[in-house]
């Protein structure tokens, strides 16, 4: 049994195409790197697209218009250590300049052809729905479901 105290963390994640490139950034944690949209998690009070604004800001320097809503998944481990409700948005960028911003975990941001996305460590593992979403202009089904990978 989980204790009360336990929640569910919202990401927002926003995923931005331009010149058949998406941009991910690096995240290291416990010696292991892996790739991923940019994002995090919500505030209180804070709607879904100022989060995704803010966090984009923070981790690429970009200033971002959020688009629509286009897929869902869940990010249970076995332990049940945490639980990640992911939200994905489609994005633009409004401004700026790429720059990776100081972080503990950030290590790297970067335009990556959506033909290597496969072939690089994606959390979640969702590469595959990302490329079909972006192809097809709609994700294959619109919650993934739990993609702890």
């Amino acid at each position: 049994m989980m204790p009360e105290d336990k929640r569910i963390k919202i990401r927002v994640a926003v995923a931005i195409v331009k010149e058949n490139r998406i941009l991910l950034v690096q995240h290291e944690k416990g010696g292991r790197k892996y790739w991923l949209l940019p994002g995090g998690g919500v505030k209180y009070a804070e709607t879904l697209a100022e989060a995704g604004r803010r966090e984009l800001l923070e981790e690429t320097g970009y200033e971002v218009e959020i688009g629509d809503l286009f897929m869902v998944s869940e990010s249970i481990p076995p332990d049940k250590h945490r639980h990640v409700l992911n939200l994905y948005f489609s994005g633009k960028v409004v401004s700026g300049d790429l720059r990776v911003s100081p972080d503990k975990v950030l290590r790297d941001a970067q335009w990556i052809l959506l033909a290597d996305l496969t072939h690089l460590t994606v959390y979640p593992p969702v590469s595959r729905e990302l490329i079909a979403a972006i192809e097809t202009g709609s994700p294959p089904r619109l919650s993934l479901g739990n993609r702890w990978g």
